[in-house]
């Protein structure tokens, strides 16, 4: 780490430091705000108003001889220079970025109030990043912007270590990240359309909410597993409907995990959701309490996905009536009857007052 400290910011009267930093988080705190105004629509007047609360930050840090943060903050400008002169054509990337780069900018001007000493390589860091954005071409800034906020979100700093999904603009910082983070990341890839979007929300949900309502609940991230390799072969047909879970999607996502260290609880889940509370379930015949609950509410979350799914075009309630419908002429075949229960509990306390799909 490469400590700053500035003798005359020290020397400075706790008095002055302490307006010195109000200002600056009244600063950053318009910033926070036009940013969000910038989401709705592009504003001229707006954009001027952030080029100048960045210039406030930057302005306030001459004041006290903080030059290493004046120089952060001043490359900070000269982008927004650039997007208020029209030169770059805002997008809400860079307000993003912003934020990112203020609250950095926050912390470590905490960091010198509180301790004498910030940490300069953050500051390069940060003021290396603005200039890669800068640097590249137009076609490229907003995807290297994207990249830049995740360096920063990962505490790295380092855009080598981003990863860029050309589909949806994600940018995943594959290097640091963990396997649930990575699991993630290729669940998005795999997420093609919103049909898959609404799919994997619809089920990962439910599924979430069901585990916890059990009285030996599955570890969450196992489960979360679960249900992204499951999803990986799910098949969305062209009008959107799915297919149900099947024993190759089971075999496929429980081999996959099972041949990474820490996933064999996942693997587990996957395999067993195929298993029916009547013992007519795949691959092992599974009956009764040997039927892990878990699994079971995996197997149930994404036939509720389906269901609701099943007709295109349907209303809100329609679509959660005909899947309540399905679920509950399955108990005491496919599912245990405590866990029905369970499920239209849910639905009476939580679907039916909020639309959660």
């Amino acid at each position: 780490m490469v400590d700053i400290t500035c003798e005359e910011f020290s020397e400075l009267e706790d008095e002055i430091k302490q307006e010195f930093y109000e200002d600056v988080v009244a600063a950053i705190a318009d910033i926070n705000a036009c940013v969000s105004q910038l989401k709705e629509s592009v504003d001229e007047s707006v954009i001027d108003r952030m080029f100048r609360a960045i210039h406030t930050v930057k302005g306030n840090c001459n004041m006290v001889f903080l030059t290493e943060f004046v120089n952060s903050a001043h490359q900070l400008e000269d982008l927004f220079s650039s997007v208020r002169s029209k030169a770059i054509t805002y997008d809400p990337v860079y307000g993003r970025f912003a934020i990112q780069v203020v609250n950095q900018i926050q912390q470590q001007i905490q960091s010198i109030i509180e301790t004498g000493i910030a940490n300069g390589e953050i500051l390069m860091n940060v003021k290396s990043l603005i200039n890669q954005v800068q640097a590249t071409t137009d076609a490229e800034r907003v995807d290297m912007t994207e990249k830049a906020i995740t360096a920063i979100e990962d505490g790295h700093f380092s855009i080598g270590m981003i990863v860029q999904d050309s589909e949806d603009g994600h940018a995943f910082s594959f290097m640091d990240a963990t396997d649930i983070e990575f699991f993630e990341y290729i669940s998005h890839r795999h997420q093609q359309n919103q049909k898959h979007h609404k799919f994997y929300k619809i089920c990962s949900v439910l599924a979430n909410k069901l585990n916890l309502m059990l009285a030996h609940a599955a570890d969450e991230q196992q489960l979360h597993a679960a249900i992204i390799f499951l999803h990986l072969t799910q098949k969305i047909e062209p009008d959107g409907t799915a297919s149900g879970l099947s024993i190759q999607q089971c075999i496929i996502a429980s081999g996959l995990l099972s041949r990474m260290s820490g996933w064999s609880a996942a693997a587990d889940l996957c395999i067993q959701a195929m298993e029916f509370h009547d013992g007519s379930g795949t691959p092992k015949g599974l009956k009764g309490c040997e039927v892990p609950p878990a699994a079971q509410v995996l197997s149930l979350s994404f036939d509720f996905a389906c269901q609701i799914l099943i007709v295109p075009g349907q209303s809100y309630k329609q679509a959660l009536f005909a899947a309540v419908k399905n679920i509950n002429s399955k108990k005491d075949t496919r599912y245990k009857e405590k866990l029905i229960q369970r499920f239209n509990h849910l639905i009476k306390t939580e679907y039916l007052i909020n639309k959660m799909f």
